[in-house]
Parts: C-alpha cells; structure tokens; sequence
C-alpha cells in the first residue's frame, strides 16, 4: 500500500478581514466627525419681510430728439438768406428767400448746425437746405434685446443714471423701434425715452436706464445662502424641532439675486439653518480623504 501523506490545514490568512475593519472603523470615524463639525458649522438665519425689486437694466447715450435735414418743398432761387451756422432758431423762423419772394420757413426749433443753401443756388423740391438740431431736449436712446422688448412699451416708466453727473432722473418710453439690429446674432431694437431737462447734460453722455421688472413688497424672505436643493431640484431649508433638524420644503418667489421671497413653508420670525462654506471645505477633503483610503 501507498504511504499517504498527511492532509495540511490551510492556513486562513487574517490581513484582509484586518483592512476591512480598518475601512469600517475609518468610515464610523468619519460620519461622526462629520456629523459634530457640521452641526458646529449651522449658520442661522431668521426669515423676514424685506421689498424685494428686479429691474430690466440696458445702457445707452443722450441724443437730441430733434436732429433733422429740412428740405425745400418747392423750387427756387435763393435771393436771401436769414441765418447762418450757430443760430438759435424758433419754429416759423424764415430762413431764406427766393427771387420770387417765396419764403421758406424752420420745421422745428434749434440751433443750425449746417446750412447747405448759399445765395444764387438754385433748389429742386426735395433740395437740403439745413440741418436742425435741437440740443436743449434731449433723449435716450439704448437698445433692447429680443428676449425683453415684450416688457417695454410705450409709457413705461424708467430710471436714468448719469454716470458723468452722478445724476439720477425720471424717464418715460416715448417709442419702441419695430425693426432689429443684429449684433453677435441677437435682434436688439431701439428704444427711446424722453427725460426732462438737467443742468450740465450733453448729447452723447453714456446712460444706464432701469425699468421695473418684478417686485414683492414686504414679502417673507431669506437670504439665498440659506436656501438648500434636493437631488429634484426642489428647494428646502433646515428647521429645529427640539434638539433635532428636519428639512422643510418651500416654495420660492421674487429674487434679486441676493435675497428670495417664500411663498409657502416658512413664516416670518421662523429660524432656519444651513451649512457655512468652511464646513463644505471641511467634506470635500473628508470625502478626498476616503477615496484615498479606498484607493
């Protein structure tokens, strides 16, 4: 018979069930730690009523309203002229006459900045004879996206900062232009608003107008930091009921980008809590950390 060899144990080895309790006593440390620093690191925040208001913003400069080339209406001959560059005229001024002693009058009020008509010319209807600027009425003139013009019409009322001045005046939307201007593939259209006279104003000065776009006048609201949002997309903040937090869902409303108005989950005076920005650098190198262990 065939000596038989004795049967060896194998030997278990202990190393990996010695790693996986290292893992799981590393993750137990690292949700507590995480769970006492972000309770440390709760800012709060107290829901309150504040007017909250966005505008539609566009820029622009200060043009006459009146900057127009008159033309002769019929033809002649100019026998006299009555003005020259640089005058102040009114509208019904004459400004020259024809060896007929036709008359040809000042469509509008302003100063002449060019005369084109010099005596013994001979004008065909349609001829130029001046152009006519009114420099003390002026008005804006800025440019409107396609996605806003819906919200701009005629009468609307606006605010418009002169920077140069560091003036503010009222102004109102006296025309709505209906056809586009393209720049880097947007269709902008010309809007004007009319403002009243100011001491030191130039035609030309760059302007920014605001138009009233949505408000909530005393409405309950926080501070958007204080705002959380679930994988969903919904938003939330975080309550105390006790010495526990829950999340309370909320419906939102106006923001102006730094605060946002509660429609519903929250009432005035309510606290709410949430993470500061030092304890979110504090999970990421946590979370960096793990994977690093893991790897």
């Amino acid at each position: 018979m065939a000596e038989q060899k004795p049967v060896r144990k194998k030997k278990h080895k202990k190393w990996p069930w010695l790693i996986l309790l290292a893992i799981i006593a590393l993750a137990v440390w690292f949700f507590a730690s995480t769970a006492k620093v972000a309770q440390q690191s709760l800012s709060e925040e107290t829901a309150q009523r504040r007017d909250i208001v966005t505008y539609y913003s566009f820029e622009g400069n200060l043009i006459p309203q009146t900057d127009e080339i008159q033309t002769a209406k019929e033809g002649l001959k100019v026998k006299e002229l009555y003005v020259a560059e640089g005058d102040t005229i009114q509208q019904g001024d004459p400004l020259l006459r024809g060896t007929d002693g036709t008359r040809l009058y000042a469509a509008h009020t302003g100063t002449v900045e060019t005369l084109f008509a010099e005596v013994d010319d001979t004008l065909q209807p349609g001829s130029q004879l001046c152009r006519i600027v009114d420099w003390d009425h002026l008005e804006v003139s800025v440019n409107v996206d396609e996605y806003d013009i819906s919200a701009i019409t005629e009468g609307k009322e606006g605010t418009v900062y002169l920077n140069a001045l560091d003036a503010v005046m009222p102004g109102t939307v006296t025309e709505v232009g209906r056809e586009a201007v393209i720049e880097g593939g947007v269709s902008f259209y010309p809007v004007k608003f009319g403002v009243d006279a100011l001491s030191g104003v130039r035609s030309g000065m760059s302007v920014e107008v605001q138009v009233l776009n949505q408000q909530a006048l005393g409405a309950v609201s926080l501070p958007l930091t204080a705002i959380s949002y679930d994988e969903y997309n919904k938003p939330y903040v975080l309550v105390k009921s006790g010495e526990e937090y829950a999340v309370q869902a909320i419906t939102l409303g106006v923001s102006d980008g730094q605060n946002v108005e509660i429609l519903s989950g929250l009432s005035e005076g309510d606290k709410v809590y949430y993470l500061s920005n030092d304890f979110a650098r504090f999970f990421a190198m946590q979370q960096e950390m793990m994977g690093g262990m893991a790897r």
